[in-house]
């Protein structure tokens, strides 16, 4: 009988698109924190092929044609003894390759099975007022209004249904399942040609000749590479390491339009930022199993899998977001699944725990402090962010919490500056607000009740790695978001059963997929997931259910998420007669400063500045993205709130790929070691020359006027 359990962590990884062929590893190191060792802050990459987990450079992340290059998201096995601790954090594991021994038989290969498919074209509308957003859109077993609601409708008028075989078949893209035998060092690829296979109850790895796969529009063609929109004949591949660790890769960052009929069409209008009906892109995601073959023989399936999700590139992989992904998850794990019942037991947060400094207080400041690297925070301000990550375990002397946005104060979410995080909000909160728990970790702190250090210590290899990866993600402003979004405050999302040692926490509640009555002529994936559904078979997780609410495509969000006034913003929308009337707020705010860099120091600014900061650039800058006055405008004219982004959507499509890297300076190929060593600078920027308005310290409103750059001759 097995002692042991066998988990997949991370448990959700992340890939990401790139234009290139070849790939960096994704960051296994906590974005901005310090790390053992190393003189560069977590948050880099790792170059493949290295044991010693070696980070990239500034080298690393384009290849000899100046392509980007993809991420891979590496997972690995580890084995727990069942006898231990079911609660969390457990503090055990170790990881299981090619050689090591499980249950007293050595293993002797690892088979991966792997499942991409991307639902966006068939999911719900993410901005759909006066629709609430978020989970609120799907109380009581509602949904808001379909995206492309009018494909292929009934003549006879009746309502689009997201499970009708026809959008099915036209508006998911599903590569299917692939296995790979981990001892073969082979790349496998999610395309239309290489056959779908999976590892079955048996643990034989099987081919399936008749998946339905599915890469519509079906008869595009390839297009030239400046074209904005082309066709999407591949969501990804999957290969391993030496040891038996899986590597899956994004793919290119390519969009596809079509029309009404599925047909393709490159000139499908974008007239959206969140939901262009008529678009593919081709994010994706899906499970990651696992099975073990055994030297005597045997067959061992891995008992908890993981879920891989690829998406938008990190071009500040270094920059910690003041709300992680790994928060708001953490957040909804404490007060839904009792992870932590010394931390919260429902309904209170308990006020005799002592969050540990260095875990829970240290990273917001962290976070906070490093905000200058990619947003026009002005000089005063600078100074201030810097001196929060100089601030230490005892209590502070003075009162920060008059500074820090409460998220139970239905005043404060309506309050910009001064208070903090100055980023936007998302449903219902004009303004961004730190989780519930990471607020009561910084209360206990101001109220002298912290500790030093304490359970980064007591975490796993296995737990350790979750929290890392998922720490380097966009978390709090979900709308949609850029790696996940507002389902991960759904309790459906998970596996509530965690204590069991077969499970874990953070597990994707994933569908058990029946690949056997799979059949060519119907499609295998069904409407999937929906959140806060009541109805079991919506309750468990699909491929592509947790990208398809993220923006389509991913580029016209990430291009219009610079600045922007609050929504809701308080006292009433923007308009011509509210703004010069003084009643609602002016100031421009930042949507994802840490994931998507708005205003930049570039490292070639800063050597021919003799390295003193130089004066800032737009992280998106270029001919194309100057916003300039509009002459005779019948709308109220507000140029200052389109900055830093390209004026016409089409052009992200094409461009998305220049945009630079923001990496410290230790990590930079060639940085003069008189350089300051804590700088993050901008490189490996494809925009040759500045066409972009020059960038003023905020804050900034909407009626400032726009200006030209001081330089345009790069």
């Amino acid at each position: 009988m097995s002692k042991t359990s066998l988990r997949i962590h991370p448990s959700i990884g992340f890939a990401r698109v790139g234009s290139s062929e070849e790939y960096y590893i994704g960051p296994e190191t906590s974005a901005g924190l310090p790390v053992a060792g190393q003189e560069a802050t977590g948050g880099l990459p790792i170059k493949p092929g290295t044991e010693e987990n070696t980070p990239i450079t500034s080298a690393d992340l384009r290849d000899q044609h100046g392509r980007l290059k993809r991420q891979a998201a590496r997972f690995r096995i580890y084995q727990y003894d069942d006898t231990g601790s079911t609660g969390y954090p457990c503090g055990a594991g170790t990881e299981v390759v090619i050689g090591s021994r499980v249950d007293g038989k050595l293993v002797k290969d690892i088979v991966w099975t792997v499942h991409l498919a991307n639902k966006k074209a068939n999911c719900w509308r993410i901005e759909a007022a006066p629709w609430p957003g978020g989970l609120d859109g799907y109380e009581g077993d509602k949904q808001p209004p379909l995206r492309n609601p009018n494909f292929m409708r009934d003549p006879s008028g009746k309502p689009s249904d997201p499970g009708d075989e026809i959008r099915l078949r036209h508006l998911v893209i599903d590569a299917g399942p692939r296995a790979i035998a981990a001892s073969k060092q082979e790349k496998v690829a999610f395309d239309k040609t290489t056959m779908a296979s999976y590892c079955n109850a048996k643990g034989q790895l099987v081919d399936l000749h008749h998946y339905p796969k599915s890469f519509p529009p079906s008869d595009a063609t390839e297009q030239v590479a400046s074209s904005a929109s082309q066709p999407i004949t591949k969501l990804g591949e999957m290969t391993t390491e030496p040891k038996g660790r899986l590597l899956v890769l994004g793919a290119y960052g390519r969009a596809c339009g079509f029309d009404s009929k599925g047909h393709a069409n490159p000139d499908a209008p974008l007239n959206e930022d969140v939901d262009n009906d008529n678009w593919f892109d081709d994010t994706a995601d899906g499970p990651v199993t696992a099975w073990l073959v055994l030297d005597d023989g045997s067959k061992r399936e891995v008992d908890s899998g993981a879920w891989v999700v690829s998406t938008d590139p990190a071009y500040a992989p270094q920059t910690r977001n003041v709300v992680t992904l790994w928060d708001d998850i953490l957040n909804t794990w404490i007060e839904k699944f009792q992870l932590r019942p010394d931390i919260y037991r429902d309904p209170n947060y308990q006020t005799d725990f002592q969050p540990s400094f260095d875990d829970d207080v240290f990273p917001i400041l962290r976070a906070a402090s490093l905000q200058m690297w990619t947003t026009n925070l002005p000089k005063s301000a600078i100074s201030s962010h810097r001196n929060l990550d100089q601030l230490k375990a005892t209590k502070p002397t003075f009162n920060i919490l008059s500074f820090i946005r409460d998220p139970k104060s239905s005043t404060q979410i309506k309050t910009g500056s001064p208070l903090m995080p100055l980023s936007l909000g998302d449903n219902g909160k004009s303004f961004l607000t730190l989780t519930t728990s990471q607020y009561f970790f910084i209360k206990q702190w101001t109220d002298g009740r912290c500790q030093p250090s304490g359970r980064q210590a007591h975490l796993g290899p296995g737990e350790a790695l979750d929290k890392a990866v998922l720490s380097n993600c966009l978390g709090g402003r979900f709308s949609p978001g850029i790696d996940l979004t507002f389902i991960v405050r759904d309790p459906n999302l998970y596996k509530a059963n965690w204590h069991d040692p077969s499970i874990g926490p953070f597990r994707i509640n994933m569908r058990k997929l029946d690949y056997e009555a799979a059949t060519a002529d119907k499609p295998f994936l069904g409407i999937g997931y929906i959140p806060r559904s009541t109805k079991e078979k919506y309750q468990t997780v699909e491929p592509g259910d947790l990208c398809k609410f993220m923006s389509i495509p991913w580029h016209t969000d990430y291009n219009s998420c610079a600045t922007h006034v609050p929504d809701p913003n308080p006292n009433g929308p923007l308009s011509e007669s509210n703004v010069y009337g003084g009643r609602v707020n002016t100031t421009l705010f930042w949507s994802w400063p840490a994931q998507r860099p708005v205003a930049v120091y570039t490292y070639d600014d800063l050597a021919a500045n003799g390295g003193e900061l130089p004066v800032q650039r737009y992280s998106v800058r270029g001919e194309g993205t100057a916003a300039v006055s509009h002459a005779g405008s019948d709308k109220f004219n507000t140029p200052a709130m389109n900055v830093g982004r390209y004026q016409q959507r089409r052009d992200i499509l094409v461009n998305w790929d220049k945009i630079g890297f923001v990496i410290q300076g230790v990590a930079i190929e060639g940085y003069p070691p008189s350089y300051p060593r804590d700088y993050y600078l901008e490189v490996q920027s494809r925009f040759k020359k500045d066409h972009s308005n020059l960038v003023e310290p905020w804050a900034n409103t909407v009626t400032d006027p726009v200006h030209p750059p001081r330089n345009r001759d790069r």
